[in-house]
């Protein structure tokens, strides 16, 4: 999925995970300005509540990734983020279970967005019943 307005989707994001108080600004940059492998990153000062988030522009995801680009998802990935930032871990498997935890729930809240999105469609345009 690709935002039309990552600022606006990340505000919106920002209040649904409860991160309203953080000052975040998005950015979009080419993939080589990204960790290899990675869909986005985050850099923040916590002691004042603020980030600014890179995404890959659309176009500029590489082709032969194992999965399509999903910008919603790396957005809230990285949002996510800010919620385990006091407990910070760079290296080791902390770290690699901390991501993995990260990838399932942003996956898992954008999945279910969508779903309540879909059932929000159907109840307002009810298929004919034959």
């Amino acid at each position: 999925m690709i935002l039309e307005n990552p600022q606006q989707s990340c505000e919106e994001w920002q209040q649904i995970l409860g991160l309203i108080d953080w000052d975040v600004a998005v950015i979009i940059v080419s993939h080589e300005e990204i960790e290899e492998g990675a869909e986005g990153r985050v850099d923040w000062v916590i002691n004042n509540k603020a980030a600014d988030i890179r995404l890959i522009k659309p176009e500029g995801y590489p082709f032969d990734a194992l999965r399509p680009y999903n910008m919603e998802e790396a957005l809230v990935h990285e949002l996510l983020h800010l919620h385990f930032a006091p407990f910070n871990i760079d290296t080791g498997l902390k770290a690699i279970s901390q991501e993995q935890a990260i990838n399932a729930i942003a996956k898992a809240l954008v999945n279910l967005k969508n779903a309540n999105l879909q059932t929000q469609r159907d109840t307002l345009n009810p298929s004919p019943t034959p």
